[in-house]
């Protein structure tokens, strides 16, 4: 929808190339990190077909995301602060009452990143980095199908409280001059005002965190993230790394990255049809 309402707002290739070029410094800065204090990490999704595909940034993607079990997440929150205080923020799911992400970012100060649907939020607008933290789920198929229901639909709720009391400005004006956007908005701004009186966004975040931090080991783990159903996998799968090449450095990846990239994007290595690439926007950027 936003590819093709906001057509204005679509990176220039310059203009992503500058992002590529910011987002890797901070990667480079998390590696520092990472390999001084020996916390574990790894390249994951897009950012990881990219270095098994490309060797680098797919060409017309503009981020980083990497994932961590939770405890060395912890440890990479705490060092990151300790070594860049002045230079990054490091948020965390509830660290903030407007920050309503399910993943830890790690934002470069000075920088300016406006995404068009948190246009009305006047905080956290930085270039990021995204780190997904791996959980434990049930081994039971059924009961992490469960599992994925439950938690989508606490964290759907928590965003559509978002679009009820922090509208985009930007959004907004382009649903009166589009009805698909203005059905699409006034929908989740109903549903919204629904959620915001019977339990609020936050109530909803701290669900969404109570259940992805499953404490019971069960041998299965996944990533909270878009597909959180399909990316779940026995925990060995995501314990050992091999090392892959992005941008002439070296970074880990899952050593069975051919079957986290096949359950992710199907036949990994086929570059896909220009029309089915996904579209970056962006309301404002300043690096």
């Amino acid at each position: 929808m936003y590819s093709k309402s906001f057509k204005e707002y679509i990176l220039s290739d310059e203009t992503l190339k500058k992002v590529q070029g910011e987002l890797f410094k901070i990667l480079l800065d998390v590696k520092y990190v990472c390999e001084k204090y020996d916390i574990k990490y790894m390249l994951a999704g897009g950012t990881m077909l990219g270095a098994v595909r490309h060797k680098g940034f797919i060409p017309w993607d503009d981020d980083i995301d990497l994932f961590m079990f939770r405890e060395e997440a912890v440890k990479l929150v705490a060092r990151f602060r300790e070594e860049f205080p002045d230079k990054y923020l490091v948020a965390e799911p509830l660290c903030d009452d407007l920050y309503f992400s399910k993943a830890i970012k790690i934002y470069k100060k000075g920088t300016k990143y406006v995404e068009i649907p948190l246009a009305g939020i006047d905080a956290f607008d930085m270039l990021f980095v995204d780190v997904f933290i791996i959980e434990n789920v049930p081994a039971n198929s059924f009961m992490r199908k469960l599992h994925w229901k439950h938690y989508k639909f606490v964290y759907n709720a928590a965003s559509v409280c978002i679009d009820y009391k922090y509208p985009s400005p930007i959004i907004m004006e382009k649903a009166k001059e589009n009805k698909d956007i203005a059905e699409y908005v006034n929908f989740r701004r109903r549903i919204g005002w629904f959620f915001s009186h019977f339990g609020g966004m936050k109530y909803y975040l701290r669900r969404c965190e109570k259940i992805g931090n499953m404490k019971r080991h069960t041998g299965w783990v996944g990533v909270p993230s878009g597909s959180y159903d399909n990316e779940n996998y026995p925990e060995e799968i995501l314990r050992e790394t091999t090392m892959a090449e992005f941008c002439g450095y070296e970074f880990p990846i899952p050593a069975a990255y051919d079957t986290v990239l096949g359950r992710m994007f199907g036949d990994y290595m086929k570059i896909p049809d220009p029309s089915k690439r996904e579209c970056h926007v962006a309301y404002k950027i300043e690096i």
